[in-house]
């Protein structure tokens, strides 16, 4: 399966933005806001990190990550001290699984890092500028869609794997189409020698 493009992340950013804050809305006047605040960041982070795993080339370690997420969702939940803490450590467990799963390169992993606390930055100051729950978690989810943007690997290897292989693949193709050729063409040769022979 294919990397996920910037489009792509941006109707994620809508939809989880849009879920966000109706759940809020509906659901405000019936819990506490830090419990239902912990439910959101948690269901977040469970749907994005889904999200993630779905669409990453890699078939290896899925469920030992889901088991790893909801262990540590769980600890966050029964000690985190702050909504601040549980949102970081539910931020650090989505980069862990993007630099796990979409990058072979240290160097981009730190990038991505960068990325993902310049957004929450970002998501922070716009839900302390305009108060809108919507506004904040739009605009976190829309700089993760940046994320596409960074290669897979710096060194370009797996570029010239894609090459090497469909080089081979042309050579084998070319291979296999001589063949039939070579067969008629040595067919030919044995059938002039016994002519030559019966001469």
């Amino acid at each position: 399966m294919n990397r996920p493009g910037f489009a792509e992340g941006i109707v994620v950013a809508i939809i989880i933005s849009l879920a966000v804050s109706a759940i809020f809305t509906v659901m405000s006047t019936f819990f506490p806001t830090r419990w239902l605040l912990q439910i959101l960041i948690a269901g977040v982070s469970f749907s994005y990190v889904f999200y993630l795993l779905v669409r990453s080339r890699e078939k290896v370690g899925k469920l030992t990550v889901v088991a790893v997420w909801g262990s540590v969702a769980i600890l966050s939940w029964m000690f985190s001290p702050s909504i601040l803490v549980t949102l970081f450590v539910h931020i650090g467990l989505i980069w862990l699984v993007r630099a796990l799963y979409f990058y072979t390169s240290l160097i981009l992993a730190f990038i991505d890092l960068g990325l993902i606390l310049f957004a929450m930055a970002v998501g922070i100051w716009t839900l302390l500028y305009t108060n809108s729950l919507f506004l904040s978690v739009w605009c976190f989810f829309l700089l993760q869609s940046l994320f596409v943007l960074l290669p897979a690997d710096l060194s370009g290897n797996s570029r010239k794997q894609k090459l090497s292989r469909s080089t081979v693949e042309t050579n084998s193709n070319e291979s296999k189409k001589k063949d039939p050729f070579e067969q008629a063409h040595q067919t030919a040769q044995a059938a002039l020698r016994q002519l030559a022979a019966q001469r």
